[in-house]
């Protein structure tokens, strides 16, 4: 988990030479939770554009905002569920762990 590594002044995303983009999804929004004490970066619904690698899925946020990208490894990602309401966004739900030393 990283946080403001991967995206450029454009609104676009940083990725390592040995890895490509292989899916983009625009108007996401992510939420974070049970996290004490909550740090202002993850405060709130943050939206933006979501890229997926073969390693890691990037969020990089739209406009000005503390959080303006976040990378989660798909190693550190745990317990992850996709949901599917009748009424309602079909969102994935789950638990990033930090890096050890991160």
């Amino acid at each position: 988990m990283a946080l403001n590594r991967n995206h450029s002044e454009g609104g676009g995303v940083i990725v390592n030479n040995s890895e490509n983009v292989l899916m983009t999804y625009d108007h996401i929004e992510i939420t974070f939770s049970d996290i004490e004490p909550m740090p202002d970066a993850f405060k709130g619904t943050k939206k933006g554009s979501v890229f997926l690698t073969p390693y890691r899925v990037i969020f990089v946020s739209k406009g000005k905002d503390a959080m303006q990208s976040f990378v989660m490894p798909f190693y550190l990602l745990k317990d992850c569920e996709i949901k599917q309401p009748v009424f309602g966004a079909n969102y994935i739900k789950g638990t990033v762990k930090a890096e050890a030393g991160g």
